[in-house]
């Protein structure tokens, strides 16, 4: 067999490749091995010495990671160019990790293909992250159900006593909360079950500036405690198609933040609008501002920020649940600190 051409570009990448926290195979323009890395090696499973020289995916070899990893490769193959990687789980040093596997073409300044650089980025902690984050929604949700489950007889035995339509009409709230919680309770064990391929939405139309005074309404006694001036503004006609249950809950979940980090005298706006083709959700405070690159990444997992003299922040879960909720929906949610306070913004398209 004919020895593999390596020029100056595939000698220096050979050389490179023994510094990466990654694995690396490098190929000639053949797809001939011309170097692969410590960690590759143990990750195919295979000594290096087998390797070099030789077709990359024509090895007399049987082990499992090599196999899995050339289907893979024969597979991305017929992906374009830009688009070659795919996901494969292999069991290494004792427990499973997931590799990302990656392919680029390497060209010399004319153009011409020098050959290919196959990475494996181990996303083993990234997925590890998930699986606790699903455990923890499906726990947290599974232990709702007991106090739900009582919550709705009490409520219910309210509901036949009550007297007076000042009663009356504070019963209904909480048999509408109750009914919320255990319909995104729901939901999110659905989703964290695989049954649904995110959360979950229903679409019908609802009028958002309706949905926004009846959330505001259920906190003012929460807000009178502190001192705060909860208040809001909305237009009429604000109708959207989306989930009534959960954008309510979205829209709670910013306003309990707001109430948590705005401190006693303080002022919360919750605004509703129509701005060009969308509607807008708003909830401002005065609190203290967050810095920037907090705001850039409040909605991410595990990202949880508590201003100082608080007595809690921003719930990371809360908020992470948020985003995927709005997003569903096809609109987005972002925040920004201001010299006042802190913005939260819900975009969402019109009906």
């Amino acid at each position: 067999m004919d020895p593999p051409v390596t020029g100056d570009k595939l000698s220096r990448t050979a050389a490179v490749m023994e510094s990466l926290a990654i694995g690396a195979i490098l190929l000639d323009q053949k797809s001939r091995v011309v170097h692969i890395n410590e960690l590759a090696a143990i990750i195919l499973g295979i000594e290096p010495v087998q390797l070099l020289g030789q077709l990359f995916t024509g090895l007399e070899c049987r082990h499992p990671h090599y196999l899995q990893i050339c289907e893979a490769v024969n597979r991305i193959n017929e992906y374009p160019a830009d688009e070659q990687q795919a996901e494969v789980a292999l069991r290494v040093r004792g427990r499973e990790h997931h590799y990302l596997l990656r392919q680029s073409a390497l060209h010399a300044s004319d153009g011409e293909l020098l050959g290919l650089l196959i990475l494996f980025h181990d996303l083993t902690h990234l997925r590890d992250k998930e699986r606790a984050r699903t455990n923890l929604i499906a726990s947290l949700s599974h232990e709702l159900n007991t106090p739900l489950t009582a919550l709705s007889l009490a409520v219910g035995l309210l509901k036949r006593n009550a007297q007076g339509a000042k009663q009356h009409e504070i019963v209904d709230t909480l048999v509408e909360e109750v009914s919320r919680i255990r319909d995104l309770s729901e939901g999110l064990v659905s989703a964290v079950r695989g049954e649904t391929a995110a959360i979950a939405v229903r679409s019908i139309t609802l009028d958002l500036g309706g949905m926004a005074a009846s959330v505001v309404k259920r906190f003012l006694l929460q807000a009178g405690q502190k001192a705060i001036r909860l208040k809001v503004r909305t237009e009429h006609g604000l109708l959207c198609y989306g989930d009534p249950v959960k954008l309510a809950w979205v829209l709670a979940t910013l306003i309990n933040n707001a109430l948590s980090c705005t401190p006693d005298g303080g002022e919360i706006n919750v605004c509703a609008l129509r701005e060009a083709s969308r509607l807008r959700l708003q909830v401002s405070d005065t609190g203290p501002a967050m810095p920037p690159d907090i705001a850039d990444t409040i909605f991410e997992r595990g990202i949880q920020w508590m201003p100082e003299n608080s007595e809690s922040g921003a719930e990371a879960l809360g908020l992470e649940i948020a985003k995927e909720i709005v997003e569903a929906h096809g609109g987005r949610i972002f925040a920004e600190g201001s010299q006042r306070g802190n913005i939260f913004t819900i975009d969402l398209p019109l009906a």
